[in-house]
């Protein structure tokens, strides 16, 4: 079977995927608008310092969000049994992969192998600085800027340190501290300084960002990752953390001088069934998750100063069609979910008694051989107190290393409102150049149209268009050797067809990244 696999990976070749697209099919969003700045860097360390997965431990693979505690329980009974992975399409053929999860995992994760799988662990030792400086004009001038540094050695552990001042608020602090040591046998993870929590479904414990549940089909179940360092510039905890494997058993405990807020949790994870329970002086749970043919059936019930539960099944009948249904209570709302995905269409349908929304997503990928086509067509609607109905097209172009995108949104809550940019870029592995163009019409805040835009790393950026003018940027990046990066971004927004006048606002963005060694 093994031989198998291994000549099938040789005859079979995973199409290459953009960044963007392999973190919307790992986050489970349905688009980058819906994401933050915290999981985008996260993304982006992951991308310059690929994890290691025939080394890596349990608990790392868990920490780095990637992976579903059944996809890792499934990669290494699998390793115990034929070896280390191979290949991608190795990986994408695991009980609770797909091809899709294993192409995108590409960017973010590397396959070495050695004479004894998983025995040898990466010592190298990472060493990274980055420093972010922006200057804004929009009725005064403003100075803001940043600095990050990373060190990791290699799956052992890692140390983050991040710091910056914003337009608002000039004066830097400490900022972010945080490392953490990868035990390999019971000790898990040692976490010191600023961490997050994450635990079941989020009903009791969930620190950091928090994707909507209903954005899409896939976030209908969340995988918690348990305490884990963070280099966010906001960090919800601060203290100790650890966790301890005991098999199939896990037991962690944290305290978090935020707050003052004990931590405790254990969980079982099987190759089919895991359950956990969660308990904090404010807060608890219990989760499970049940994997049977076809189907995974999830759910959990807590406490967080008023009663919650919630519970769901996802079924997938055949590859590339799933079916999803969930239902959650809280105090005094009540909400019921059913999503649907087929091969290039997407659906969800949330009923509640605070609102009603809902989404249909499709978006065909036309192969032409020496380019390709990406039509997208999305049409959404939300009523709480008055209907907003979102439709939105959007065509992408790419030619070798050429691309176009293209974005028509229109809104109407109040009345109608509309936006379109086109965006023309080369992308390379030496340079990656964007400029785009933006014009918009939206007369009342309640039409505001949220776009996702390029940035330099760490500075997510979706702003809301609101108001009758039009904006112009460049954003790009020049990867000048292996240790050396600058991205910069420049920025013109004008609103010259508003009967009040309103400023105009220009921006210049610097960052420079150096990998030490």
């Amino acid at each position: 079977m093994k031989s198998f696999i291994i000549v099938a990976a040789l005859a079979a070749l995973l199409s290459a995927v953009d960044f963007d697209s392999a973190v919307l099919v790992l986050s489970g969003a349905s688009s980058m608008e819906e994401l933050d700045e915290s999981t985008i860097q996260h993304y982006r360390d992951l991308e310059l310092h690929p994890l290691e997965l025939n080394g890596a431990s349990r608990s790392r693979l868990l920490a780095s969000g990637l992976f579903t505690a059944f996809q890792v329980a499934s990669f290494f009974d699998w390793k115990s049994k034929s070896g280390d992975v191979l290949s991608y399409v190795e990986l994408g053929l695991l009980d609770g992969f797909t091809p899709e999860k294993a192409e995108a995992l590409q960017l973010f994760t590397r396959l070495e192998s050695s004479s004894s799988p998983g025995a040898r662990r990466s010592c190298k030792f990472h060493n990274d600085l980055m420093l972010r400086g922006a200057a804004r004009e929009n009725d005064g001038r403003a100075f803001a800027a940043g600095v990050r540094w990373k060190g990791s050695l290699g799956d052992w552990a890692e140390f983050n340190w991040a710091s910056r001042n914003s337009y608002s608020a000039p004066e830097f602090g400490i900022g972010t501290l945080s490392g953490a040591y990868y035990g390999r046998r019971i000790l898990g993870k040692l976490v010191l300084g600023h961490f997050n929590a994450r635990f079941g479904q989020g009903l009791a414990m969930w620190s950091g960002m928090s994707m909507s549940r209903y954005s899409s089909l896939n976030a209908f179940r969340r995988n918690g990752s348990g305490f884990t360092s963070t280099a966010s510039f906001s960090p919800s905890h601060c203290g100790v953390a650890a966790d301890f494997d005991l098999g199939k058993w896990n037991v962690a405990a944290a305290y978090s001088f935020t707050g003052n807020h004990p931590m405790a949790a254990v969980s079982y994870c099987g190759k089919t069934f895991s359950a956990g329970a969660f308990a904090s002086d404010c807060s608890v749970s219990a989760d499970f998750k049940w994997g049977l043919k076809n189907t995974s059936i999830f759910g959990e019930v807590a406490w967080n100063g008023s009663p919650a539960a919630l519970a769901g099944v996802i079924w997938t009948p055949v590859y590339k069609r799933s079916y999803g249904l969930t239902a959650s209570w809280a105090g005094d709302i009540w909400e019921v979910a059913a999503g649907a995905d087929a091969k290039n269409i997407s659906s969800v349908i949330l009923v509640s008694n605070k609102q009603l929304r809902a989404f249909i997503k499709y978006s065909p990928l036309v192969d032409l051989g020496t380019f390709e086509l990406k039509p997208s067509l999305r049409v959404a609607a939300r009523k709480d107190d008055n209907w907003r109905l979102e439709s939105r097209g959007e065509f992408g172009f790419r030619a070798g290393s050429w691309r176009v995108n293209s974005r028509l949104d229109l809104v109407h809550c109040k009345a109608l409102s509309g936006l379109y940019y086109l965006e023309c870029g080369y992308d390379s592995e030496q340079l990656k150049i964007w400029l785009r163009g933006t014009a918009f019409c939206v007369d009342n805040w309640d039409d505001r149209i949220y776009v996702y835009e390029r940035d330099a790393p760490g500075c997510f950026n979706v702003p809301a268009y609101y108001g009758r003018g039009w904006s112009a940027s460049l954003a790009g990046t020049w990867k000048m050797s292996a240790c050396h990066r600058i991205h910069i971004r420049i920025s013109y927004l004008e609103y010259p067809w508003m009967t009040v006048s309103k400023a105009s606002k220009a921006e210049v963005k610097i960052q420079y990244e150096l990998k030490i060694w």
